[in-house]
């Protein structure tokens, strides 16, 4: 006897091709899931579909490093091709976006399914009241870069993880370094979307589930949109992931000891450079889709596609509430309606209990002169699943308890030299000032006391770990200077930028490199951002545009 779950799933495999036009059958479905989409696959699926179908409209939103087009693809019941028009027609906009990271590629062939969806007229009444951007191969240069897979039950051969600079694009959001990421802010800027959603694969600890999700998970972001998500949306779009696609998913993580599962199953990755932290940092709620490596490609594929499709779903029959949480928590962002105190330093928490479908597993020391053969966080013991199917239900860590906190200023004054800076704000749509005049301020300046070097350089930069206190001083603010104002829509953003002892602050990524370490002494020049507690009477300003 089949059990329903099982039945659902094949079902849904069989209904995925059957009938199918053969111009939309996807290069891993073509190849029975052993080979994945190149990029010249992807445009030219892309382009079927959009000649198929008026409710796609397709172009690029930017290049790649390499000087590749960015496909997108807008989805909607009116044919919307512009930002403009989706506002004209009172629409939210859903952005769904894969391969970031061009070996993680079932996300890629997911969304060129959910493509042949619409033309089939499948999402006929899911896009009546929403608009989708399809982003289907974000890491255009790393897709054709093909080598061995990372050891998963994928196809045989994939691209790589960085783009055409050898930079990783989940690691760009802050700096932006990479045209990629720049040309997606950028896109996000315009549409405005009320969810991104960003597809990868996790080869980490085994377990039978093959989608596994989190949200936003900085410490800053806002805890009224977290709570949303977990309690709410997650449980939805879980709910009918299962029941109608037959697929079980759970909250992304890893045990936190290999050999005993039970002490509990953990997310740490909550620095705002990773994109879905990013945009949660934009008051947008963000969904990071974490496909499972071990599972076979196609299930991977199949599961994939169910996700997005119970995603959008959702937010069909919840548009309403979903809107209207996003315009409560960016009118108190506005007004300065922070959480008291910027968190600056925090505990692992727990969130809740979870049930990991999961194995028995048995343990193994590697030999000594094998030890060179693997890497040093396997701590010299290989764990290893036997067929003894085990369900595990622990802690599941993926929150922050803040144990340091500080008060933010009004605004920050940066001196107008520092053009690099400037062009960063500016690129993320921080709203920046112009001080037309000098003019006598109270101000914090930040004395530094110890900068410690990276021994190697991350991402392309060298990174500095700060130290110091910001003492309160009267001076005068120069004419010419800049004033980021806190009362903005994207105040959650500003200070992981600016304050300089943050994780990722660009004072940590090196834009103030030459400004705090001078060239003939031993000691530090004060970081050359200002905190002004207070915004001075009589101040003249203009918004400022280049």
């Amino acid at each position: 006897m089949i059990k329903k779950a099982t039945l659902l799933v094949i079902l849904f495999v069989a209904a995925t091709t059957l009938g199918a036009d053969p111009e939309l059958i996807t290069r891993a479905e073509r190849k029975d899931f052993a080979e994945t989409s190149l990029y010249a696959d992807v445009i030219n699926f892309v382009n079927s579909a959009v000649s198929r179908s008026p409710k796609l409209r397709a172009g690029a939103f930017g290049a790649s490093a390499g000087g590749l087009d960015l496909p997108l693809v807008v989805v909607s019941a009116e044919g919307i091709a512009t930002p403009e028009e989706a506002r004209l027609y009172n629409l939210p906009v859903v952005l769904l976006a894969a391969n970031i990271h061009a070996g993680e590629v079932e996300g890629k062939e997911a969304l060129q399914i959910l493509l042949r969806d619409v033309v089939e007229g499948a999402l006929d009444e899911v896009i009546l009241n929403q608009v989708l951007l399809v982003v289907p191969i974000f890491n255009a240069d790393g897709n054709d870069k093909l080598g061995d897979n990372r050891g998963d039950d994928g196809p045989e051969l994939a691209g790589i993880r960085y783009n055409g600079q050898n930079l990783d694009l989940n690691r760009d959001f802050i700096k932006l370094d990479t045209p990629e990421v720049r040309a997606l802010i950028q896109l996000i800027r315009s549409w405005n979307p009320v969810l991104y959603v960003d597809m990868h694969t996790t080869n980490g600890s085994l377990h039978r589930e093959p989608v596994t999700y989190t949200t936003m998970a900085n410490e800053n972001c806002s805890e009224t949109l977290k709570q949303y998500m977990w309690e709410e949306f997650f449980p939805g779009v879980s709910a009918t992931l299962k029941e109608t696609y037959g697929f079980h998913s759970i909250p992304y993580g890893n045990f936190d000891d290999r050999t005993q599962p039970t002490k509990g199953w953990s997310n740490h990755a909550f620095e705002a450079r990773y994109s879905t932290n990013y945009v949660g940092l934009r008051n947008i709620f963000t969904v990071l889709d974490e496909n499972y490596s071990h599972a076979d490609f196609k299930t991977r594929v199949l599961s994939s596609h169910a996700f997005v499709r119970s995603i959008i779903e959702y937010t069909h029959n919840h548009i309403g509430e979903i809107r209207q949480r996003l315009r409560d928590e960016a009118l108190r962002t506005r007004e300065g309606l922070l959480p008291p105190g910027w968190i600056t330093a925090y505990a692992d928490g727990k969130m809740q209990d979870i049930t990991n479908e999961s194995y028995e597993f048995e343990t193994r020391r590697i030999p000594e002169n094998e030890l060179e053969n693997y890497p040093p966080w396997l701590n010299g013991v290989l764990v290893e699943k036997t067929d003894v199917l085990k369900d595990y239900t622990v802690p599941y860590f993926n929150r922050t308890v803040a144990t340091a906190t500080i008060d933010l200023p009004e605004a920050y004054v940066i001196p107008n030299a520092c053009g690099e800076t400037i062009e960063n704000l500016q690129a993320h749509g921080i709203i920046i000032e112009r001080i037309e005049r000098e003019i006598p301020a109270t101000v914090e300046r930040f004395l530094i006391e110890e900068v410690a070097t990276a021994d190697r350089p991350n991402q392309g930069r060298v990174t500095l770990d700060i130290r110091g206190d910001w003492v309160s001083e009267k001076t005068s603010l120069e004419a010419g200077s800049f004033m980021v104002p806190m009362r903005q829509p994207l105040a959650r953003l500003i200070p992981v930028l600016l304050e300089p002892d943050g994780a990722d602050s660009l004072a940590r990524w090196g834009f103030f490199s030459s400004w705090i370490v001078p060239q003939w002494s031993r000691g530090f020049n004060p970081y050359p951002v200002l905190r002004l507690n207070e915004i001075p009477d009589g101040i003249r300003m203009r918004t400022y545009t280049p």
